[in-house]
Order: structure tokens, then sequence, then C-alpha cells
């Protein structure tokens, strides 16, 4: 049985072409989120980290802005999360602090990426 060469024609140059632009637009969209999730992930652990010292539930919302805003600066954070984006709640089981932000970010031409991140931590007593 003979095989013609038109049917041992493999794949073309236009979708190669192609498949190289995918695999750009898709690596441009991780490195364009996985940055802002990684600065996400310092900031939670700044976050824990300040909820979870002893006596933090007695301290004032600016007394942990201060020290959340120290770790910050000394992690390079300058940008996303601000004053605001740090509030507090009482509730019966204790105070707690919540973390809520967004990042935006453009993409590709008039696209932009946009990454909501929320944390809720209870201060320790």
């Amino acid at each position: 049985m003979l095989i013609s060469r038109k049917q041992m024609r493999g794949i073309g140059g236009f979708t190669v072409i192609i498949f190289i632009l995918f695999a750009v637009l898709v690596a441009n969209f991780f490195f364009t989120v996985g940055k802002d999730y990684m600065q996400y992930w310092t900031v939670r652990a700044i976050v824990t980290d300040v909820a979870a010292a002893p006596g933090a539930a007695e301290r004032t919302p600016q007394q942990i802005w201060n020290d959340i805003n120290r770790r910050l600066a000394i992690n390079s954070i300058y940008e996303n999360v601000e004053r605001e984006n740090i509030s507090f709640e009482e509730d019966g089981t204790g105070r707690y602090m919540l973390l809520d932000y967004e990042v935006r970010r453009n993409f590709l031409g008039n696209l932009d990426l946009v990454a909501k991140f929320n944390r809720r931590d209870k201060l320790a007593p």
C-alpha cells in the first residue's frame, strides 16, 4: 500500500505561527497573573503573622496598620495594599481583621486582568 505525498504532509508554516502566538499569549497571561499571586502570598503571610501576634486583639487599628505597613516596606510591596484595604469587625467569638483589595493590570491592548483578593483572620487575644 502506497501513501501519496499529499497524505504525508505535516503541519504547515501558518499553523506553527498560530501555535507560537498562542503560547506567547498564554505565557504572558501567567507571568502577569503570577506576579500578583506571588505578591498576595507575601501579603497574606504578613497579615496572618500580625493577626497571630499575642495581644493583637487589644491593639488599635492604627498600631496594626503600622506593623503591616512596616512589613510591606521590608518586602518591597509599595502598591495595591493601602490602609483602606484593611478593616476590622467584631462578633461574639472575637475580633477579626479583613483584607480586601484588587489588582488591575493591562493585559493586551484594551483588555485588563482583574484579580480580587480577600482574607479574614482572627486577631489573637
